[in-house]
């Protein structure tokens, strides 16, 4: 009877220690492909092509030197569809406001997004209605995203947005290199389905970016499609910010749900973001063009 007892507690303490094991393996595995979807979802979120906060940045820029948002490339090179109307002023406030609609579909990208922008421009503080009104050139260009509404798939990531919003301001406008930075906080909020290691993962998350600090070349109206082509290979800085999402894997008929409250900051330079998730200082390098991690 003293074997058969020796023998169970020794097959119970298997059990617990290979359980628990079995525990920690997928709670190590779970923590990485975490940190991975953090990074995409990031990546995303600050990119040029999938609509993020670089994006934003150039549509402003633009705008407030004079060009037309509603220039695109033929679709049949695989550039965005681009329609939107011309900059209306409210001379009482002093702001402008401008709307666009890109859309674009290829073998690797799908996206539709909506943008409402308004923006002002100000010389040392003082608001004037043109970057050159009288002679007076403006110092500074302010902005801010009204609305934001869309969609983006990519490669390893779809993206479907439910708010959008955040101010910019853009100082030495009237020099070669101007710099951007944030007037309140970015906010960007959705759903992200990503499906990588053969795994599907839904991330509902916010994405808050609460401290901005680039350096770009200055819009040149004569120069404005070389200028676009190459913005977010020119900015320079850094984009610091924090991303909480709650996620469900899914993985056949396995469910299980995480969550995720991390601080992020992005140094971005020759068209890469050198990315790193805090907690556990976890590295990734993101393309700044088209919004993906490498």
């Amino acid at each position: 009877m003293k074997q058969i007892y020796t023998f169970l507690s020794l097959f119970i303490v298997a059990a617990l220690m290979f359980t628990g094991c079995e525990n920690a393996t997928d709670a190590t595995e779970d923590s990485s492909v975490v940190l991975e979807d953090a990074a995409e979802s990031i990546a995303a979120a600050v990119g040029d092509e999938s609509g993020g906060a670089v994006e934003s940045m150039a549509d402003v820029m633009i705008a407030g030197g004079g060009g037309s948002l509603g220039t695109a490339a033929p679709v049949m090179d695989g550039a965005d569809l681009v329609t939107a109307g011309p900059p209306v002023y409210d001379s009482v406030s002093g702001w402008w406001t401008v709307s666009v609609n890109r859309t674009k579909s290829n073998n690797l990208v799908q996206r539709s997004i909506t943008r409402e922008y308004r923006y002002k421009f100000l010389r040392n503080g003082v608001a004037q209605k043109f970057y050159n009104t009288n002679g007076d050139t403006a110092t500074t260009l302010k902005s801010w995203i009204v609305s934001g509404s869309g969609y983006f798939s990519g490669p390893r990531v779809s993206h479907e947005l439910t708010q959008l919003k955040g101010a910019w301001t853009v100082s030495d406008i009237n020099k070669e290199i101007v710099t951007i930075t944030l007037d309140s906080n970015y906010i960007r909020s959705g759903a992200d389905t990503i499906l990588t290691r053969e795994m599907k993962r839904t991330h509902t998350s916010t994405l808050t970016l609460t401290a901005v600090n680039l350096k770009a070349p200055r819009f040149k109206q004569a120069q404005m499609m070389t200028w676009r082509n190459g913005f977010a290979k020119d900015i320079s800085g850094t984009i610091s910010g924090r991303y909480v999402a709650s996620i469900t894997f899914q993985n056949g008929d396995l469910y299980r749900e995480r969550n995720v409250d991390r601080e992020f900051t992005v140094t971005v330079g020759d068209g890469n973001g050198s990315l790193t998730i805090g907690g556990n200082n976890a590295r990734f390098t993101v393309d700044m063009m088209n919004g993906q991690r490498k």
